[in-house]
């Protein structure tokens, strides 16, 4: 629970002091999913609560609102990858991980893409005029890539804190 709250806190943290590249309704935040990805590995409740956090972050950072509910998509990403990865610990290590990132990279980059979709058909008055093709490539693309660098980030950092404080998703690791 512990280290929960710990990675929520820093996932309320990150959106408003870490740098980003702000193009609405597409931020780029760096290390702004890795909170999840550890938390991805910790257990799936754990990952719905510092998606949670992390939303909350981006509310109170101050960013467009847009940039909120894309935040409050991770849910989706987090609460499929954590509860795969519970179920199919293999997929933490070499190829198989790797594989894994790409595919919650994408089902990341839908969500989020899919809500700023809704958010732009729907006619969010501030988004009027924009381009939705360029957009939406904005979005897909560099959504998709800030995903796989930010997992690789991760797991990273939950190998490094497994040797001192053991995980139980790398119980089997040697």
């Amino acid at each position: 629970m512990s280290t929960t709250a710990l990675l929520t806190a820093l996932a309320i943290l990150i959106p408003q002091v870490m740098p980003k590249i702000v193009i609405p309704p597409a931020s780029f935040t760096l290390a702004s999913h890795v909170p999840i990805m550890i938390a991805m590995l910790i257990s799936p409740l754990a990952a719905v609560v510092v998606s949670l956090g992390s939303a909350l972050g981006f509310l109170i950072s101050g960013l467009p609102i847009e940039i909120t509910f894309r935040a409050a998509t991770h849910v989706i990403f987090a609460l499929i990858g954590s509860t795969f990865l519970w179920k199919h610990r293999e997929y933490t290590h070499g190829v198989k991980f790797q594989v894994f990132n790409v595919v919650i990279a994408l089902i990341h980059t839908l969500a989020e893409t899919a809500i700023v979709y809704l958010l732009l058909t729907v006619g969010f008055t501030h988004l009027d005029g924009r381009n939705l093709g360029s957009l939406l490539l904005i979005l897909s693309v560099g959504g998709f890539i800030h995903s796989l660098i930010d997992f690789n980030i991760a797991m990273f950092i939950a190998r490094a804190v497994n040797k001192v404080y053991p995980l139980a998703i790398f119980k089997n690791d040697k």
